[in-house]
C-alpha cells in the first residue's frame, strides 16, 4: 500500500505522526467538523476505565462521554459521576451523562454514539466488541484483544467488513519515548542503528502482592445486578484470578504489553514459545499461576522491519552467512513475591542497549566494544602470554561500562515538558483515536497488532498446559482473504546522537 509506513521508507520522513492506513470495505467515513467532538461510550467503570476517566479523556478535547455503563452498581455510580463531573464538593453534574446497567441498551438508545470504549473482563470482549462494530460505532477495545484465536481473527474480520476504526489498547504504542527508541534502534538510509543487531531480550513485571482487590462481603448484590452477576462478587471483582475469564493470567494481563513492544521492535511476531508457571506462593484459590516464566523465539529475516545487517568482526565468520535469517530469544518472567525490578524491558544490540519503561522512561546503552567494528584479524597468539591472560583473569575483566552510561531517552512536547508519565501516554493514546476516527485511518495498535500480541500469549498458556513443551506458532494465524494494517508503525524523530563519545546525563 502506498502509505505503509515501514523501516524501508519512512527514514526520509522527519515526522513525528505516521499516517494511517485506511481499511474499508464499501463504507463512505463520516464526516466531522473541525471542532465537532467524538462522543464515546464507556462500557464497564471499573479501575482501568477509571484511570482513562481521571487522566486520559479529560484531556483530549476532541471527545467526550455521552453514556456510560456498567453491571455492578458501586462501579457504574463512580463511573457516572467521574464522566458527569460530579464531586463531594460539587454533586450537580456538569454534563448530561446517560448511565445503563446493559449495553445493549445503550447501543440501542444512545444513536449519536460515534464511539465505544470496551473496558471489560478479557472473556466479555468478544461478544460486546462485535455488537458495538454491529451498531456501527468505532471501538476501542482494552488489551488482551479477545480470550481465545478464533475469536481474534472474528473481529479482525468485522473489522475489516465494517471499514470501523478499531483501536486494541496496547498504549505503549503511543508513548513517544517507545516511539523514539524503536526509531533509533531500526535505523534508516541514512543512519545507522544505535543498537546495531538485537539479538537478545529480556522483559519483566514483578510485584510483590497477591493481585488481589478488595471486595466488600456486606454488599448485597440487588436482582437487577444478579442478572448479570450470576457467580458472585469475588468472581466478578477478582476475575483475573480464574481461568474461565482471564484465559491467561499474567500471561494476558500484564505479558501481552511487552509482547506487543516486542513484536513491534523486532517487526515480526514469535516463531515458538516454551513455558513455564505455577501457583506456589499464593496459595488462596486462585487458579492461575502466581508465577510464569517464558521464552520465545523470533525468526528474523530481510522482510521483517527489524531485520539488521552485521559486519564480519572476525575472521572465521563467514560473510555467506552472518546476514542470512537469524533467531532473537526473548526471555519474560512475572512474579507475585517481589517486586525490586517493577516492570519494563531491555533490548540487546551489539552496538548498544535499550531499556524502556514506562514507569522510569526509556534509555539507551551504547556499548564500549562497538566503538571499532573493524574486522578482527586472526594473528598466531604465544601461548605462555595468553596462558597467563586467561589464569590471571585479564580475560574477565568487565567492569560493566555499558550499563553504567545510559543517555535518556526524551521526547518534549509542545510547552517544552517531557513526555515521561503514563497520564500523559494515556491522553495522547485517545488523542490519537479521536483522530482515527475522524479521518477514517487504521491505528498505530490496530487489529493485527492485537492479533498478533494475543496468539503469542495463548502459545505460552499451551505451552505451560503441556509442561513446557515447545510450541510452534502458525504464521497463518495472521493470514486473511484481504489486505491488513501494517501492525509495525511507528513515528520518527530528525536526529539522533548516533553514538556519544561522552554519554551525559541529560536528555538527547
Amino acid at each position: 500500500m502506498s502509505d505503509d509506513v515501514t523501516r524501508r521508507n519512512f527514514m526520509k520522513t522527519a515526522s513525528t505522526a505516521a499516517a494511517g492506513i485506511t481499511i474499508m470495505a464499501g463504507r463512505a467515513p463520516f464526516s466531522y467538523a473541525a471542532n465537532e467532538k467524538i462522543r464515546v461510550g464507556i462500557i464497564g467503570t471499573g479501575g482501568q476505565a477509571g484511570f482513562h476517566m481521571r487522566y486520559g479523556l479529560p484531556h483530549v478535547p476532541d471527545m467526550e462521554i455521552g453514556a456510560v455503563c456498567d453491571v455492578y452498581k458501586a462501579h457504574l455510580n463512580s463511573g457516572w459521576a467521574l464522566a458527569s463531573g460530579v464531586t463531594d464538593e460539587s454533586p450537580e453534574p456538569k454534563r448530561e451523562v446517560a448511565k445503563y446497567m446493559d449495553y445493549r441498551k445503550m447501543l440501542e438508545e444512545q444513536k449519536d454514539l460515534d464511539a465505544c470504549m470496551v473496558v471489560t473482563p478479557l472473556y466479555t470482549h468478544h461478544g460486546i466488541a462485535m455488537d458495538v462494530l454491529d451498531a456501527g460505532k468505532h471501538l476501542f477495545l482494552q488489551k488482551t484483544m479477545c480470550y481465545d484465536v478464533a475469536q481474534c481473527r472474528e473481529l479482525v474480520k468485522k473489522v475489516h467488513d465494517t471499514g470501523l476504526v478499531c483501536q486494541i489498547g496496547h498504549q505503549r504504542r503511543y508513548n513517544p519515548e517507545y516511539n523514539k527508541a524503536v526509531w533509533i534502534a531500526r535505523g534508516g538510509e541514512e543512519r545507522n542503528s544505535a543498537t546495531g543487531r538485537i539479538n537478545h531480550v529480556m522483559a519483566w513485571w514483578h510485584r510483590n502482592a497477591d493481585w488481589r482487590r478488595p471486595v466488600d462481603s456486606s454488599y448485597v448484590l440487588d436482582d437487577e445486578e444478579k442478572k448479570y452477576i450470576t457467580e458472585g462478587l469475588e468472581k466478578h471483582i477478582n476475575w483475573r484470578l480464574y481461568r474461565d475469564r482471564s484465559a491467561g493470567g499474567l500471561i494476558t494481563e500484564l505479558a501481552t504489553h511487552q509482547l506487543d513492544v516486542t513484536n513491534w521492535f523486532l517487526g515480526t511476531p514469535p516463531s515458538r514459545v516454551c513455558a513455564y508457571g505455577g501457583i506456589d506462593y499464593w496459595k488462596d484459590g486462585r487458579e492461575v499461576n502466581d508465577n510464569i516464566t517464558m521464552i520465545y523465539e523470533y525468526d528474523v529475516n530481510r522482510d521483517n522491519d527489524g531485520y539488521s545487517m552485521i559486519p564480519q568482526r572476525n575472521d572465521k565468520q563467514k560473510m555467506s552467512q552472518i546476514n542470512r535469517g537469524y533467531t532473537v530469544r526473548m526471555t519474560y518472567a512475572s512474579i507475585c513475591a517481589n517486586a525490586q525490578r517493577s516492570y519494563g524491558e531491555q533490548y540487546f544490540g551489539d552496538r548498544g542497549s535499550i531499556v524502556t519503561t514506562e514507569q522510569h522512561g526509556c534509555t539507551y546503552y551504547p556499548e564500549p566494544a562497538a566503538a571499532s567494528f573493524n574486522k578482527v584479524e586472526a594473528t598466531d597468539a604465544d601461548a605462555a602470554e595468553t596462558a597467563k591472560k586467561i589464569t590471571g583473569g585479564g580475560t574477565r575483566d568487565y567492569k560493566g561500562e555499558a550499563f553504567k552510561e545510559g543517555v535518556p531517552i526524551k521526547v518534549y512536547d509542545d510547552l517544552g515538558k517531557p513526555y515521561d508519565t503514563p497520564t500523559n501516554v494515556d491522553q495522547i493514546q485517545f488523542r490519537s483515536f479521536a483522530k482515527d476516527v475522524k479521518n477514517n485511518t487504521t491505528p498505530k495498535a490496530n487489529v493485527i497488532a492485537g492479533l498478533q500480541t494475543a496468539v503469542a500469549g495463548f502459545a505460552a498458556r499451551e505451552s505451560m498446559e503441556k509442561g513446557g513443551v515447545t510450541v510452534d506458532i502458525d504464521p497463518a494465524l495472521y493470514s486473511f482473504d484481504f489486505e491488513t494494517p501494517d501492525p509495525y508503525r511507528y513515528d520518527g524523530f530528525e536526529e539522533w546522537k548516533e553514538e556519544p563519545k561522552e554519554p551525559e546525563k541529560k536528555p538527547v
